[in-house]
């Protein structure tokens, strides 16, 4: 392959490589690509924001310094150089660190009237650092836009002038979630695309072919700006880039192209849109060790201790009097749950079938049965934590832990019984591969990533219907299926967790998909 496209630059909000760098599967696609690409001969570097605090909390320095247009002056922008986590020879991370670009936590909960007013400013700010200081690496054909966060980066490269050089490079784009799109006013609020550049607005005939159609004002959604500006755009999984060409349907549990399906449908057209499965690290001669039951416990509440230490908001009481009531209580198996708190996770825990029941307390009851718990972590919206919570307050083999912690996470990777995933729509999923990858068989809804992961009946089990009560009624009467095989047929069972362990998505396959397909024109 040709010397000058071997260098590639990634831009995103998060980076997994980072302490602190993580909110969501987005980070570990940064984290994990860059190194897969390594091992095939590529460069990457990694830009992402400082957020006022990543060049603080990990080891850097400084590089570099970069002035770069916005909200109609001069802004000055501080280049650090970071040491990641798992440091890679051929892949730099690097964090801009400006006074305004900021966020703990890194995006910002606007109100329903102002909608990404914060995120979206800061993200174009940090679009406009970035393109500065790319032009002058001098070395860069591909360069890699993640999300709607970068999708500021397509508008600049096109409209204004000081960023005109960029055209020469191949520009690609990752839809990772299309639910969020960053749309803000094109004109009149201090949170719009003229506030943010008024020098592009000498002109305004370029509206309409930048403006999304879908509303009547003029309003500019980066999520479109990545999709149809880019050389070349793909999701993180093959079902799901086809799902997204299809009309969304909320009521009845399908989520799709949400209101961007005739533009995605144009793009596969084109022969620009591809899905491409995220991956796992699979490390050489790994002893699986479990832990006891008695054990778990011990490190949940260590990581609950530490984390009320150093948290001004605590883990409630009830935490501490359901672990105390599991040690006296011991399972004989455990359904876990590692995810992000938000209504695409876990809505469909608390919607109702056939029954009057939602799911969650349905799941409950079959588990007395089995003398199992079912063990949840993640933090998000406050909405369903509340609901987690008064559902952990009323039932003893719940227990919900408000926080994320990576050594409760890999905990109840390696030693759930079974791992569930009941996700309205997925683009991906890592945490499922994960939980297989240590022999934990999963049950997830038969979506996206999911459906590309999980094998059903194989190496773990899909549920699925056409409308809300009936994906519910399905997630039910899975779970039940699935712990009567864990009860009653043991030999089936240890050969589904087998297969599971036995089952790879590695980055290496993955990365040679990017070069081959998205990196490399045609």
């Amino acid at each position: 392959m040709s010397q000058q496209i071997k260098h590639v630059v990634m831009v995103s909000a998060e980076n997994g490589s980072l302490i602190d760098g993580k909110v969501g599967g987005l980070a570990d696609v940064i984290r994990d690509l860059p190194n897969a690409l390594d091992k095939l001969g590529w460069r990457t570097t990694v830009i992402t924001p400082s957020y006022g605090f990543l060049h603080n909390v990990n080891p850097s320095k400084l590089i570099a310094s970069v002035t770069f247009p916005f909200g109609g002056g001069t802004h000055r922008g501080e280049i650090f150089e970071v040491k990641a986590k798992q440091q890679k020879n051929n892949v730099k991370h690097l964090v801009i660190e400006n006074d305004l670009i900021r966020g703990n936590p890194i995006y910002l909960a606007d109100p329903p009237n102002q909608p990404f007013a914060r995120d979206a400013t800061k993200f174009a700010m940090f679009c406009s650092a970035v393109g500065k200081f790319i032009l002058t690496l001098g070395d860069i054909s591909v360069i890699h836009l993640h999300d709607w966060h970068t999708g500021f980066f397509l508008l600049l490269t096109e409209r204004h002038p000081q960023f005109a050089n960029l055209k020469k490079n191949r520009i690609v784009f990752t839809i990772h979630n299309l639910s969020y799109q960053g749309s803000r006013p094109m004109l009149g609020d201090q949170a719009s695309v003229e506030k943010w550049f008024p020098e592009i607005f000498t002109t305004t005939d370029w509206i309409c072919d930048w403006k999304d159609h879908r509303y009547t004002t003029p309003i500019f959604t980066p999520l479109i700006a990545g999709i149809t500006k880019s050389d070349m755009v793909n999701t993180v999984s093959p079902t799901y880039a086809q799902e997204i060409q299809k009309p969304s349907n909320p009521e009845k549990g399908f989520h799709g192209g949400e209101g961007l399906e005739k533009i995605l449908q144009e793009i596969n057209q084109q022969h620009r849109l591809v899905g491409i499965l995220n991956g796992i690290e699979y490390p050489e001669n790994k002893i699986i060790k479990k832990k006891t039951f008695n054990e778990i416990l011990n490190t949940i509440l260590g990581e609950v201790n530490k984390y009320n230490e150093t948290h001004s908001s605590p883990i409630s009481e009830n935490v501490y009097n359901q672990i105390e009531y599991m040690r006296k209580h011991p399972a004989d198996l455990i359904i876990t749950s590692v995810t992000r708190i938000s209504e695409q996770k876990v809505r469909l825990l608390f919607e109702k079938g056939k029954s009057d029941k939602i799911a969650l307390e349905k799941i409950l009851q079959l588990l007395k049965k089995y003398n199992g718990y079912f063990i949840l972590i993640g933090n998000g919206d406050a909405k369903y934590e509340q609901m987690l919570e008064q559902c952990a307050a009323k039932n003893k083999n719940l227990l919900y832990l408000k926080l994320y912690s990576d050594v409760i996470a890999e905990t109840l990777y390696k030693n759930g019984t079974i791992f569930m995933m009941p996700s309205l729509f997925e683009p991906c999923g890592i945490t499922q591969l994960i939980a297989m990858r240590e022999g934990q068989p999963c049950i997830v809804h038969a979506t996206g990533g999911l459906k590309d992961t999980v094998i059903d009946g194989v190496t773990g089990f899909h549920f699925k219907g056409e409308t809300i009560p009936e994906i519910v009624n399905n997630l039910i009467s899975v779970t039940e299926k699935v712990l009567a095989i864990y009860s009653s047929n043991k030999e089936q069972w240890k050969k589904i967790c087998a297969e599971a362990a036995k089952v790879r998505f590695d980055w290496d396959s993955s990365a040679r998909r990017y070069i081959k397909e998205v990196y490399t024109p045609l």
